[in-house]
């Protein structure tokens, strides 16, 4: 079962190697211990369902359940992992600031969530599986 009341949990895609290696960044960052960092993988789907959210979700898109079981997906997921963290939230208030910049965001999000399976080829990662 989730432990909401200890930490948030990032739910990424552990089939995918730059998901993978972005999870690795965070998980170094995270020494606060704010976030349970795991691949969706490894979450039963029926501890996720009540976050209106099921495996397939979480294979397109980052998502992040707080601890007060507010959803964030996307770019807006990466915003709330890095608002927990100076200077990082520096920059997230800047985006929600100057709303462009969070257009700008959020298209690099998912143009990049669109061609992870080519980018981690392409870096010699671990290339993505197929969504099932």
């Amino acid at each position: 079962m989730l432990e909401l009341d200890k930490r948030s949990y990032m739910l990424f895609d552990g089939d995918c190697g730059i998901c993978t290696w972005f999870a690795d960044i965070a998980m170094q960052m995270d020494r606060r211990r704010h976030f349970y960092i795991e691949p969706y993988q490894r979450v039963p789907e029926p501890e996720i369902r009540p976050f209106g959210i099921n495996h397939a979700d979480c294979g397109r898109k980052l998502r992040v359940i707080s601890q007060k079981g507010t959803l964030r997906s996307g770019a807006f997921a990466v915003n709330y992992f890095l608002s927990h963290y100076y200077p990082w939230r520096l920059l997230v208030a800047l985006l929600y600031l100057a709303p462009p910049l969070l257009l700008v965001e959020m298209l690099v999000y998912e143009l990049v969530a669109r061609n992870r399976r080519h980018l981690s080829r392409w870096m010699g990662m671990k290339a993505c599986l197929p969504q099932k």
